[in-house]
């Protein structure tokens, strides 16, 4: 890139931020060396920009005045919309590429936004975020896309739900997530199918040299849709009855297939869907605790049953 357009864009980044941006954070975003950042803002200040130097160890530079360039034609609605997908994406410890995001939409909100437009204020909590940390997520993550790019194999030792490790030698065929979790679609030499292995689970993992051939009879439509993992057991269809502030928050999110909603009155709710995986049903009924009440399968109801009784009895005095 030439000397003018690192100016140009130095100036964009700096009319994007409301605040000062250090030499370091410049020459990452441009890809220069830090000594190259002074020489840019005297090149923009001989034509007439204001730019304040901010001096000291956390110093840097600030845009004074504001400039006009020529901009995106996005309507209100649209810059709220990338701006708030920016500040989920990045609020988010699953995101691989947060980085390299975060410095297009630098780019991007300079053309675009006003100048306080990029802010770093927000708080975006990850309910519940996984206990390994987001290196070695990112380090299996990284992995399995060598594998998928190369169509090579992979050894994992793998944790399952019951606590027990075993070693599988493993075809990479997709990466995706399912509820705030990356999961690759595999097929298992082991029992010679395609299953789902979540990357957390993978205690260990070696990338061997060893090619392999996507099977003919693979269709991804046959493991995923838009509901997630569709061959993780049976769909079921579940009615249940919901009360007290559970009765409005159920029309907020979309559970499961062919999603009913009614309501009885303005404190009671009929939520009717098909849902996957018995166990999953039963803890997402049990976290409505007394205000939920299940109306149909009687399958459900009798686990319930079960379920409840043995709670009772732990706490017994």
């Amino acid at each position: 890139m030439s000397k003018t357009s690192q100016c140009i864009q130095l100036l964009k980044i700096l009319y994007s931020r409301s605040r000062k941006v250090s030499v370091k954070e410049l020459a990452d975003i441009l890809e220069t060396n830090e000594r190259n950042i002074p020489e840019y803002v005297k090149e923009l200040r001989e034509v007439g920009y204001e730019i304040k130097t901010i001096a000291g160890r956390y110093g840097g530079y600030l845009l004074e005045r504001k400039s006009t360039f020529p901009s995106v034609k996005l309507n209100d609605y649209e810059k709220d919309g990338l701006m708030a997908g920016h500040e989920y994406l990045i609020a988010r410890n699953d995101f691989m590429q947060k980085n390299d995001y975060s410095k297009a939409m630098i780019k991007i909100a300079s053309a675009i936004m006003s100048k306080d437009a990029m802010q770093d204020d927000t708080l975006i909590a990850n309910r519940f975020p996984l206990a390994m940390p987001q290196e070695e997520i990112a380090d299996r993550y990284l992995s399995i896309q060598q594998c998928l790019s190369n169509k090579t194999t992979m050894e994992i030792y793998y944790l399952s739900l019951d606590n027990h490790v075993s070693k599988r030698k493993i075809h990479p065929y997709k990466l995706f997530m399912y509820n705030n979790a990356w999961f690759v679609l595999a097929f298992d030499e082991n029992s010679e199918e395609i299953r789902y292995f979540k990357l957390n689970r993978i205690e260990k993992f070696e990338i061997l040299t060893e090619k392999f051939r996507v099977l003919l009879a693979y269709k991804e439509s046959d493991y995923l849709d838009e509901y997630g993992m569709k061959q993780n057991g049976e769909w079921h269809p579940i009615k249940l009855k919901l009360t007290g502030n559970y009765a409005m928050l159920a029309k907020e999110r979309i559970y499961g297939k062919s999603q009913k909603v009614e309501f009885s009155d303005e404190s009671t709710t009929i939520l009717s869907c098909k849902m996957q995986n018995k166990s999953e049903i039963i803890k997402f009924v049990l976290g409505f605790g007394k205000n939920c009440t299940v109306l149909e399968p009687q399958w459900l109801k009798d686990e319930l049953l079960l379920i409840s009784a043995a709670i009772a009895d732990k706490y017994k005095l």
